[in-house]
């Protein structure tokens, strides 16, 4: 997959995981994670196309395609099957992931995601592309910035947030868009009963692209799923909330 850029971060006894990342990051947004369960578990990490060091390709750019990706990954890594931990479009490439390919996911984190968008949000991502397209990344950073972190933990950490803004400023306009057009379509919700492996739906209190009531809604589809939300996270609780994501998850994969 030489359009795929991955990279094996962390090896150890426990059960094999694929971290998937939010939209306009790369695989370097969980790092602190990694770096808590490093020597613990074999972790593989990735970015999406167009994103980080991954090329967009020629391909039109749909989830299909990023599930797709995501199957040929594990498949190449032969640790599978794996546990998906996938945040935002992440989140979404590990529900199409768990929906067509079964027998790779042994286990599904879903944090900070949706299974479909309303036609409202369908409405706000279009105007988003349109500027993107019309005006670049730099239009839309401080939008994005303040749906990805809270006002409280931007004001008290500038440089996480400087930093977040820096790689939000790095993507290319084009393949920005293209991506926000594959997040756009997303559409699993209906199928999500089809998922059979232990899940675990993660949620802000404070996320405002991807709800506490959406998050909900996946929780209801999938049969045996557990449910966690975060009091004082927005949508990026890696940062916001480092050891409540690393409890939750860790207690998780401890009972795989």
């Amino acid at each position: 997959m030489s359009d795929i850029y991955s990279v094996q971060l962390s090896d150890g006894p426990g059960l094999p995981v694929v971290v998937s990342h939010a939209l306009g990051l790369d695989h370097a947004m969980w790092s602190g994670w990694i770096d808590a369960q490093k020597g613990q578990r074999p972790i593989l990490a990735y970015d999406h196309r167009g994103q980080g060091r991954s090329k967009l390709g020629l391909r039109p750019l749909d989830l299909d395609l990023l599930v797709e990706d995501a199957a040929t990954l594990v498949n190449a890594w032969k640790r599978g099957p794996v546990v998906f931990v996938g945040l935002s479009q992440g989140g979404m490439v590990g529900q199409g992931l768990a929906i067509k390919h079964p027998s790779l996911v042994r286990g599904l984190v879903l944090a900070h995601t949706v299974g479909s968008y309303a036609p409202a949000a369908q409405a706000a991502w279009k105007e988003r592309i349109a500027i993107v397209e019309q005006r670049g990344i730099a239009a839309v950073v401080d939008l994005i910035s303040q749906r990805y972190l809270s006002e409280d933990f931007r004001a008290n950490n500038p440089q996480v947030t400087d930093a977040l803004r820096a790689q939000i400023l790095a993507n290319d306009a084009k393949a920005y868009v293209a991506n926000c057009q594959a997040v756009a379509s997303v559409n699993w919700l209906n199928d999500l009963k089809l998922i059979g492996c232990p899940t675990l739906v993660l949620a802000g209190a404070l996320d405002m692209g991807a709800t506490p009531a959406m998050a909900e809604a996946i929780h209801h589809e999938i049969s045996g799923s557990q449910l966690e939300i975060f009091e004082h996270a927005s949508h990026l609780s890696p940062l916001e909330q480092p050891e409540k994501f690393q409890h939750a998850v860790g207690e998780f994969l401890n009972r795989l």
